[in-house]
């Protein structure tokens, strides 16, 4: 069993799973969901983008999602890693993403 919470997502998780094409509850910042569907869809590689999805989308593991992509754990760790940090640095320099940020 995986030890990952699956409580409900917060207001940053709840927009990177809508962003990311998946439906949960009504977004309170349609405009900060825009921006981070944007910043998904040209900022990330193919590779970022997918084990994003994996990851908060379908709530898999890293070693799941290590099967599924046949790449190692920390590879798929390194690709989130860098896909979060990417959309981080992007989104800083908008006002809706710098109050996402907060």
């Amino acid at each position: 069993m995986s030890s990952r919470k699956t409580r409900g997502a917060g207001p940053r998780q709840a927009a990177l799973l809508s962003a990311l094409g998946r439906n949960t509850a009504r977004s309170p910042f349609p405009e900060m969901e825009n921006l981070l569907r944007r910043a998904i869809q040209e900022e990330l590689t193919e590779r970022q983008r997918t084990c994003l999805l994996l990851y908060y989308g379908d709530r898999r593991t890293m070693p799941e999602i290590a099967g599924i992509l046949n790449l190692t754990c920390g590879t798929v760790s390194k690709h989130i890693r860098k896909g979060t940090d990417r959309l981080r640095r992007v989104l800083r320099y908008s006002p809706a993403g710098a109050k996402m940020l907060m």
